[in-house]
């Protein structure tokens, strides 16, 4: 069996709980991925280069700062990315002249995209909503199943004491909650993807119910692997109209 590549492994991890809203842009938490990078390659490591005044920034020729860091996967520089960033502001506006807590701002923001060119998180920068493995999966055909009318969702107590949820609750397209079994979840989610009719609708419908994917990837890896699979087909569905 081939070994797998870093992109292979990191672009499959799904950071939907970890991404962070600025403006209207998203950003991947620095500190998240770079445990999560470390975690998968322990020998991996990264440069914040300096400029000739001996500080992690650079100016160009109008006076304008950005910085520039380098990740790498091991000591033998077969796997290593160098990414640039301007610095900005809280408006995301260039900068002339930084402080101090703007040039850290702008080394931690390029720190992120920097590993997200080995992989972790790059579906964010290239403007999707959902990790490399839900747009590539093969999909089960699931048969449409009636939708549970909205209920509160009970609980159950397992040997030990711990509360466990019997219900789920998924968001619709309209905002409303649905309190759903979690055996049938995927059948909920059936019913609503292919009522999207465009990529952006999927995305928003995706993005309403993240924690719910997220919990499934913990607590149901198969049902899980079912429901990305469904948003996979269903994208793939609406690419192809489009071209």
């Amino acid at each position: 069996m081939t070994e797998k590549t870093p992109w292979e492994v990191l672009s499959r991890i799904d950071v939907a709980d970890k991404i962070e809203k600025k403006n209207g842009l998203s950003y991947l938490s620095w500190a998240w991925a770079w445990g999560k990078l470390k975690e998968h390659y322990p020998h991996a490591w990264f440069r914040k280069h300096e400029g000739a005044s001996g500080y992690p920034y650079f100016m160009d020729v109008q006076g304008y700062a950005f910085v520039r860091v380098t990740v790498g996967l091991d000591r033998n520089g077969d796997h290593e990315v160098t990414e640039s960033l301007p610095v900005l502001d809280h408006r995301n506006k260039p900068i002339q002249g930084p402080n101090a807590f703007e040039v850290n701002n702008a080394l931690q923001r390029c720190l992120a995209k920097a590993i997200a060119y080995h992989g972790l998180g790059h579906y964010i920068y290239a403007g999707e909503d959902m990790p490399q493995d839900a747009q590539e999966e093969a999909v089960e055909s699931v048969k449409p199943a009636p939708l549970p009318t909205p209920t509160p969702a009970p609980t159950t107590r397992s040997g030990d004491g711990h509360i466990e949820p019997a219900a789920i609750g998924v968001t619709a397209l309209d905002g409303s909650i649905l309190s759903t079994p979690l055996g049938t979840v995927a059948e909920v989610f059936t019913q609503f993807i292919p009522t999207c009719t465009s990529e952006d609708m999927l995305n928003g419908f995706y993005a309403k119910n993240r924690t719910v994917v997220a919990y499934l990837k913990d607590n149901d890896p198969e049902l899980h692997k079912k429901v990305v699979g469904q948003f996979a087909a269903r994208k793939a569905e609406l690419k192809a109209t489009k071209a």
